[in-house]
């Protein structure tokens, strides 16, 4: 079985977007979804391919799969594979690795390949168990972003919520989420250059902390 895994940034309110955008700037998190997903092929909704710049366009070093009602098979475009479902792009995810990778279950270098976004691409991934070649989400990467107290940041668009396991190794509350534990967690860190913008648009301080999570159930 192959392994999938999901990454996203969010602050520590569940925002991960607003109006189409990530109301961020977070130049340390962009270099760990950098490191975490390179080699490997990523997943993701026409929203979020339109919402990188064009020239970022496609994301290199990893097989770019972009859902879209718009494409009725799997069709090349501006150096992506466009396909018209999710499973569609875990078939094609599977071609790409060729086999899975052998590593811990802990490791995010034994991920085959990651969703990337958006919300509704997030949502149907993680409810699933029944994914084609990858059965389920294994993985989650997340960076948490903390602002100052008194400085909310706003968005339209929410993390998906993931129920965590107690110390006995068990979640209380059942979710269609999945039962999750954290492997690993970083310090927090305040950003040098990064910032959190609010609904004025001010700039405000960032606190960021990466995470690594591993489903359960």
């Amino acid at each position: 079985m192959f392994r999938l895994g999901a990454i996203w940034a969010q602050t520590d309110a569940g925002i991960i977007g607003r109006d189409g955008d990530m109301p961020w700037y977070a130049p340390e998190d962009l270099a760990h979804f950098k490191k975490v997903t390179l080699g490997a092929p990523v997943i993701m909704g026409r929203r979020t391919w339109e919402s990188f710049p064009p020239r970022f366009r496609p994301l290199p070093g990893r097989m770019n799969i972009v859902i879209s009602r718009s494409a009725t098979e799997a069709e090349e475009r501006d150096g992506a594979l466009w396909v018209p479902s999710l499973d569609a792009a875990l078939y094609a995810a599977r071609d790409a690795a060729g086999a899975p990778v052998e590593a811990t279950p802990a490791d995010t270098a034994a991920v085959d390949a990651w969703i990337i976004g958006g919300g509704s691409v997030y949502a149907e991934a993680l409810s699933r168990t029944d994914l084609p070649a990858f059965g389920r989400v294994e993985t989650v990467e997340r960076t948490l972003f903390y602002c100052q107290e008194g400085n909310e940041i706003t968005g339209d668009t929410r993390a998906p919520e993931l129920q965590l396991a107690n110390s006995a190794g068990n979640c209380e509350v059942s979710s269609p989420n999945g039962c999750w534990r954290v492997t690993s967690e970083s310090a927090w860190e305040n950003s040098e250059n990064g910032y959190l913008l609010d609904e004025s648009g001010t700039k405000n301080p960032m606190y960021f902390s990466f995470q690594c999570l591993e489903r359960l159930s």
